[in-house]
């Protein structure tokens, strides 16, 4: 091999080198373009008259600089900051809105029961109790917007997840189709549809976490969740999401091919979806159960209380509150499985708002039992079996709720999604319309005669239940009317009808006061009068003759001793087993969100710092450096024309030899 062959080789191995670097100059900017570099291998010498001489240079391979464990550090921390940044901004709007002086709960909460005090301090003033009905009417539309804000954010995210799922399935393709083109190509794998194919994993990255592993044929397999396969080789799976067939108002992700399909929503983790996934699962799920446990607290607490006084109409009051127990909203806890084959009908019935708790259930009928699970950790609550017959009922006391099987019969692997506080946040309404209903005095009006002449005197009126025949045989009047009178023997006394203002003895000789202490008179006197539903306390050292009339609270428009008690219900100990009031309850969740807020920023700032670190460590080693590039530029150009030169010398030597033979 001559002269010629050895410049024509140094030339096309430098053209080659040139256009390498040309190349690498024009995609400096092009995000995950890994740069390249020409190998060039001298060639093998020639034996001529016992010496070796070379034969010039041959092109290798192009091969782009790239380090797999970079590769995989950039993959991993993209995913964890599009996880945290996702969850982020779905737990700002969530924490803002509880939060928030014009949005929260707390201080609607707050404002109603301050304009309870006015109607305590002046229970007979109109414009007073007018004010309490327009707070408490803010106070049920703010738990009702909350409600709304929620679900709309909720919807929202489902649309997201959606999006998010299509997107996944669109790169999963991108990447097979990839795969194909590098496993069909001839020699070394093309260094730019690896670059095109890394770009996809990244992007897929900022999705979900993915495992990669490549094969020998240079194909790459991508899995999510805990490895099940999104890309193997040239075939792609699609992520669908779809309506929860138990919960309609979640979605459910599954990865489907051909006719089969698994469902991995618990499986996927880490990127955007993630991110979302647990936000609806660790924010917004538990906002609307707690935002409905505290509605129904207040509305049971209330109604119960309310129901124990009389309106400025001198009538018993009703439910000042959306009653929990309407037979529409026993049912609404409760929502079928599309997937049912059974026709059972349930509702649920809350016993002790007390006792609920921010769950969720599933309701799964298995092996013949039935099995109350909670919907997040499956831990399996209560088992039981089925109803010999239906309507019939299964108390959950450990719950706070009763279970109610309606009509039907659920067949084996029938699931019922349980709901017993999620959307009450909504559902909870003011009954009452006008201000006069408000139910402020008590029922029961206790007086001692001016002819007493000892010192015993009525300390408290209890009343406990208003549904007894007592006070609902005559409306507007106690049934019977008593006087309670001492009798000549020390502790003992009698107790009179006074119906027609006549005493009639109803029991005689009743012992057991003791002076100067409170006594339960009515407990005392036992049946049928401690069933009566209330209670008189006596005090003090009455005499023989000493009487006490007991009779209905008629016109009893300035007494406020069950408005008084309404409002201690704002820090009575009614939610959590008895350990927090209502604020404190909405007060849990508020700074469960907050901290939840706050740790994801940290992680996101955090993972955002590691992400960029990343990126730097992974364009040192393969991003492209100008001021390399051009200084090769001109190494491989001068060696170019140096080699041009070689073939002009050689040109020039082939024609002197021409002319010496001539």
């Amino acid at each position: 091999m001559g002269i010629f062959d050895i410049s024509i080789s140094g030339l096309l191995a430098n053209q080659a080198a040139i256009q390498t670097t040309s190349h690498n100059i024009a995609n400096a900017n092009v995000e995950g373009y890994s740069r390249q570099r020409i190998d060039q291998i001298q060639r093998n010498p020639q034996f001529i008259g016992g010496n070796y001489f070379g034969t010039g240079v041959e092109v290798g391979t192009v091969k782009r600089i790239f380090e797999l464990s970079q590769q995989m550090e950039l993959q991993s921390t993209t995913a964890d900051f599009n996880l945290f940044d996702s969850f982020l901004t779905q737990a700002n709007r969530v924490d803002s809105l509880l939060a928030d002086s014009d949005t929260g709960v707390n201080n609607a909460i707050q404002q109603f029961f301050t304009a309870l005090q006015g109607v305590v301090n002046d229970p007979a003033s109109v414009p007073a109790r007018q004010v309490m009905l327009s707070q408490a009417q803010n106070m049920t539309a703010r738990f009702d917007l909350v409600h709304n804000q929620l679900e709309a954010q909720l919807t929202e995210i489902n649309g997201s997840i959606d999006s998010l799922a299509k997107e996944i399935t669109t790169l999963a393709d991108s990447i097979a189709k990839l795969n194909l083109q590098i496993t069909g190509s001839s020699g070394s794998a093309p260094p730019d549809l690896l670059d095109q194919r890394d770009r996809e994993i990244v992007r897929l990255s900022e999705l979900v976490t993915v495992q990669t592993l490549e094969q020998s044929d240079g194909s790459l397999n991508v899995f999510i969740g805990t490895g099940q396969s999104l890309v193997v080789g040239a075939l792609s799976n699609s992520l669908v999401a779809s309506v929860d067939p138990v919960n309609p108002r979640s979605q459910i992700l599954s990865l489907t091919s051909g006719s089969s399909s698994i469902e991995v929503t618990n499986n996927v983790t880490g990127g955007k979806l993630g991110g979302l996934l647990n936000a609806v699962d660790e924010i917004i799920e538990p906002a609307f159960n707690t935002l409905g446990r505290v509605a129904i607290g207040i509305a049971e607490s209330f109604n119960l209380q309310h129901q124990l006084g009389i309106d400025l109409n001198n009538q018993l009051g009703g439910n000042f509150f959306t009653d929990i127990n309407s037979a529409s909203l026993e049912l609404n806890r409760v929502i079928n499985s599309t997937l049912n084959t059974g026709n059972a009908q349930l509702s649920i019935t809350v016993d002790d708002p007390s006792l609920l708790n921010d769950r969720n259930y599933e309701l799964i009928l298995s092996g013949g039992n039935y099995n109350l699970v909670d919907a997040d950790s499956n831990a399996v609550l209560a088992t039981f079996a089925p109803p010999a017959v239906v309507p019939d009922t299964v108390t959950v006391a450990s719950e706070g709720f009763t279970i109610n099987f309606l009509s039907g019969a659920a067949n084996n692997g029938d699931t019922f999604a349980i709901q017993p506080t999620r959307n009450f946040g909504r559902d909870m309404d003011v009954l009452i319309t006008l201000p006069e209903q408000i139910a402020a005095a008590s029922p029961v009006r206790g007086e001692q005669l001016i002819s007493n002449i000892g010192s015993g005197s009525i300390t408290g009126i209890t009343v406990t239940d208003t549904a007894t025949a007592q006070f609902t045989t005559t409306p507007g009047a106690l049934a019977p009317p008593l006087r309670i009178e001492f009798d000549a023997t020390p502790g003992e006394f009698s107790i009179y009808d006074m119906t027609t203002g006549t005493p009639v003895l109803l029991a005689g000789g009743i012992a057991g006061y003791v002076p100067n202490q409170d006594n339960n008179m009515l407990a005392l006197a036992g049946a049928p009068f401690n069933s009566y539903g209330y209670e008189i306390t006596i005090n003090g050292d009455p005499q023989a003759g000493d009487s006490f009339d007991i009779s209905y609270n008629t016109n009893g428009a300035g007494n406020n001793d069950n408005i008084r008690l309404l409002g201690d219900l704002q820090l009575a100990n009614t939610l959590d087993n008895g350990n927090t009031n209502y604020q404190q309850a909405f007060g849990r969740i508020v700074s469960t969100v907050g901290v939840a807020t706050q740790s994801a920023r940290i992680k996101r700032d955090s993972s955002e710092s590691l992400l960029f670190q990343a990126q730097e460590r992974k364009a040192a080693t393969s991003g492209v450096n100008l001021d390399e590039e051009a200084a090769n530029l001109i190494k491989f150009q001068q060696a170019y024309e140096a080699s041009a030169q070689v073939i002009q010398v050689a040109r020039t030597l082939f024609q002197t030899v021409l002319d010496s033979v001539r």
